[in-house]
């Protein structure tokens, strides 16, 4: 995952990315750059939103990311 050209954050096989613009449908707040060959699934707004509402245990697992996500930002920034 890159900001500015700056790595900040490398994922392991099962992370997504993308959500937080999924969710707000605001600007994506960062690039990702494959290092290995992969298989993506692109899902557009209206049925991610659709998913989310319909699985509640997506929802809840998709949350427990994002907090997770913060917390490590939090722990980068107080460095």
């Amino acid at each position: 995952v890159m900001v500015g050209g700056k790595t900040v954050h490398r994922l392991i096989p099962g992370d997504h990315f993308g959500e937080i613009s999924l969710l707000d449908g605001g600007p994506r707040s960062a690039s990702v750059v494959a290092e290995t060959p992969l298989s993506v699934l692109r899902l557009g707004r209206a049925p991610f939103l659709r998913i989310v509402r319909d699985d509640p245990d997506l929802a809840r697992s998709l949350l427990a990311s994002l907090a997770r996500m913060v917390r490590r930002v939090d722990r980068s920034l107080a460095r």
